[in-house]
Formats: C-alpha cells, structure tokens, sequence
C-alpha cells in the first residue's frame, strides 16, 4: 500500500477546516500521515487544531500565503517522512469519502493526478490546483517546491502548470471518479486593495520571467493587464487606493520584485 502524505493549508477559516478535515480523516483510503498547515490564524484555529486527534501541525511564525504554506508543507514530507505520495488541498476543499481511493488507483509516479472538483456555483475544474491534486514525492525531488515568494496567486499556476507540466515534461491527469467541491466561490469584483497587487504582479513576473516568451503570451499579458485595469476604473469601489496598488504590483512584477511585500490585514506596504 503506497504512503500518502495530506497537506491542508489554512487561515483563519475554521469553520471550512473542520469539514475538510473531517472529510479527510474518514477517506476509505487511509493516509500515513495528515498534516495541516496554520498561517498564522486568529481565529481560534490554533487551539482547535491542538484538540484533534490522528494529524500532525505546523504552526507558522507569521501569514505565508498559499506560496509560502505549501513551500513548508511540501518541504516537510520531503525531508522528514517516506511518503511516496503528498495529496494537497486548501482548507475549502471538501473531498468525497472515497476521492483518494479513487486517485489511488490511477496512481502514476511519473504523473500528477487530480480530482473531478465542482466549484461552488457550479463550474467544474479540468486543471490541478490546491483542491486535491496528488503529486508523486518522485516528481516533488526533481523539481523543487512551489515558489514561496510569490506569496498570494499563481502559485500553484507556476508549480503544477509550468514547472511540473511544461518544464519537466510530467503528464496530469484529471481522474474524473475522483470528486470533491470547492466551496469558497472566487469574487471578481469588489475585491481586497492588497490583492490587486499580487494578482497583477505575479501574473506580470509569470508571464515576462517563467514562461517561454512568444508574441502570443505578450498579447495575452497586455489583454489581461488592460482587463483588470478596466474592471477597477467600471466596477470596483476604492478606485484610487486599488489603481496604486495595482501599478505598484505592474512595477514590482516588471523589477522582479517578488515576496510578502502587501500585509494583507493591513493593506499596507511592508519594509523589507
């Protein structure tokens, strides 16, 4: 029987965490080990995570972000334990009892594997991400972990899609049999200042820095760039404060500027 590692990363989100967790600690697929990853949360997390029984914690100093909790997640399995596999999740996943079961059974160590995920309005996922992706700890010791200074967005874009997918060539395959929902519902509009920051940034490094460059992948990234400034001048309030922060990110993601440089309880710039 193959070990497997579960990474869940949360903050500040207790009421998701627990149907997570208890999702995954009821899977017909018994993993070796649970090990759920804390940013940081203020929100009485902490002290419910130390009453559970059966998972490992590891309490983070301050909020890593997505990038920066599952660096640490991933960098646990691999330097500590034998697990031969590490299925990660968000702490708004919410896997079907026999998700890993099913994923199992298609288990492939040079490929990733990833469930047939529902988000909460009802669109379906066909790509991997933080909802139940399963990555071979073969995979995981030739590339490296997910990028830590990207901090918020893209993270899982640039280690699954790009890194895992075209860099190194492994496959990823979607195994449909394999259900969860994801039930935290994406915002498009009315976002958080800080977030315009990373999104931009992140999305301009990507593009201009990781990918191959092609004319084709600068008109997407001119088109996606015109678009968010579009829907901050139509759609969003706090027009001027998210304009900054947005050609702050622009800025940032052109000098190669990457890290938690936005606090996002704050909204406000850190002195690094």
């Amino acid at each position: 029987m193959n070990k497997v590692g579960v990474i869940i990363l949360t903050y500040n989100r207790i009421d998701l965490l627990k149907i997570t967790l208890c999702r995954v600690l009821n899977q017909t697929y018994k993993p070796s080990e649970i090990l759920v990853v804390d940013n940081f949360s203020t929100d009485g997390t902490i002290d419910y995570l130390r009453s559970v029984e059966g998972i490992n914690t590891l309490f983070l100093g301050q909020n890593t972000g997505p990038a920066g909790g599952f660096y640490e997640g991933v960098k646990y399995f691999a330097e500590n334990t034998d697990v031969e596999f590490v299925w990660m999740m968000d702490d708004d996943f919410f896997p079907f009892m026999s998700c890993l079961e099913n994923l199992m059974q298609s288990v492939d160590k040079e490929k990733i594997l990833f469930p047939y995920t529902r988000e909460k309005n009802f669109v379906f996922r066909k790509e991997p991400g933080w909802w139940g992706v399963l990555v071979p700890m073969d995979i995981i010791k030739k590339v490296g972990y997910p990028k830590k200074d990207f901090f918020f967005w893209s993270e899982d874009t640039e280690y699954l899609l790009y890194r895992i997918r075209e860099k190194y060539n492994f496959k990823a395959q979607w195994v449909k049999p394999a259900k969860g929902v994801h039930f935290t519902e994406r915002i498009k509009n009315h976002r958080h200042t800080w977030k315009y920051y990373y999104e931009v940034r992140n999305m301009m490094f990507m593009r201009l820095y990781v990918r191959k460059p092609t004319l084709r992948r600068y008109y997407k990234l001119m088109r996606s760039w015109l678009f968010l400034l579009g829907a901050i001048v139509v759609k969003e309030n706090e027009k001027f404060s998210k304009l900054k922060m947005f050609l702050y990110g622009t800025w940032h993601g052109i000098t190669k500027k990457l890290g938690k440089r936005i606090d996002p309880s704050s909204g406000k710039k850190l002195k690094l």
